[in-house]
């Protein structure tokens, strides 16, 4: 590919758990992208994270933009402008910035005329049931989505029109908006998500994080009912290569064989797992820490657990039954046919679940030293 038309990328998110990850993965000298597409834009706030960008990576790797934040829309979709691929692992429920994003998007590609593409990070909350607030119960309680089967964008515009998530309104969002102002756009979906990051910030899931924090602090687990909720997951580094995946599709070849808008919606899971399993996995690892003395995970309702899980999510009072009910006690089943067809073969499976728990817990208490 000629130099005047080598894609530019842009990363919202680099600090984050699964964009720290994903930057990790692209800047890897074996397997990640080729020095030709690089440095790879960043948009990071505060002048001390750029100084640990810039120094661990080198400036010909990472070129860090100062912004204020996902409100600060005006210097996100200016910077989206100019580039040609933008993945945005950043806050998945802000609509607004999304929207910014593809707003630039659409300018670089009147002023290239070029293609021009958005990786957008979702989540099965988005398709997941509603267990406890009775918001939603799926009719076969069975079901499993298949994203190379299944119009995914048609069920959740239904759920959206029943009662609107943010996390679900942002992706449509970005799919509806991708498609009015000519952006491709690809949502990556994943379940649970695990592991020990790979980034220079957060190493952490937040999910795993709230089990963890609560059993530590209550002196023992939490789960809501009986948490015979199930939801896949895949370990963040598996994740990150499927990112890695669609960015070498669009630089080497034009993003051929990624689907996009209405069939642009792509599982990532790698396994899955009951609710409490979740639960009892984290519980245990902080009780063979030593740090509690009881290797019990208490049966609560949903009113109890969103005070003793949701609290250490960063959600407030209105939000957490939600959340719980949403992100840490609902079914979504999923296949992740779409991944596998573009060579996604993630490695991290049993063995990696089981060894995990303790690996965070290891990462959380260090922090909190």
């Amino acid at each position: 590919m000629a130099a005047a038309t080598t894609p530019k990328i842009l990363l919202v998110g680099a600090t984050g758990y699964v964009g720290g990850t994903v930057l990790a993965s692209l800047l890897d000298k074996k397997t990640g992208i080729l020095s030709t597409f690089l440095p790879i834009t960043l948009l990071v706030r505060g002048v001390d994270r750029v100084k640990v960008l810039t120094s661990t990576y080198g400036e010909e790797a990472v070129q860090p933009v100062l912004y204020d934040g996902v409100d600060d829309l005006d210097t996100t979709a200016a910077v989206a402008a100019q580039h040609d691929i933008v993945i945005n692992t950043a806050i998945s429920y802000h609509t607004p910035s999304a929207q910014a994003i593809l707003r630039g998007l659409a300018q670089r590609k009147a002023s290239t005329g070029r293609d021009v593409w958005m990786f957008q990070i979702a989540g099965t909350s988005n398709i997941a049931d509603r267990p406890f607030t009775q918001a939603w119960i799926e009719k076969d309680p069975e079901r499993e989505f298949d994203d190379a089967k299944d119009d995914i964008y048609a069920y959740e515009k239904e759920r959206e029109a029943h009662a609107p998530y943010a996390q679900r309104t942002a992706e449509l969002a970005v799919v509806d908006g991708g498609l009015e102002l000519g952006v491709k756009t690809l949502v990556i979906m994943p379940g649970l998500i695990y592991g020990v990051g790979t980034g220079l910030f957060n190493k952490n899931s937040i999910q795993m994080l709230s089990y963890m924090k609560s059993a530590l602090h209550y002196g023992f687990g939490t789960i809501v009912g009986d948490g015979s909720g199930v939801w896949g997951h895949v370990h963040v580094r598996d994740l990150a290569e499927l990112y890695k995946i669609a960015v070498l599709d669009v630089v080497e070849n034009g993003g051929k064989r990624l689907p996009s808008g209405k069939k642009g919606i792509i599982f990532a899971d790698n396994g899955r797992s009951t609710w409490l399993e979740v639960a009892q996995g984290a519980t245990t690892a902080v009780f063979e820490e030593g740090k509690i003395k009881e290797n019990q995970v208490q049966s609560v309702d949903l009113k109890v657990g969103a005070v003793r899980l949701a609290e250490f999510m960063g959600f407030d009072k209105l939000e957490s039954p939600l959340v719980v009910d949403a992100g840490l006690s609902s079914t979504a089943r999923t296949v992740s046919s779409v991944a596998k067809s573009l060579g996604w073969t993630p490695t991290r499976g049993d063995e990696a679940w089981k060894k995990h728990f303790g690996e965070e817990l290891k990462i959380l208490l260090a922090k909190t030293a």
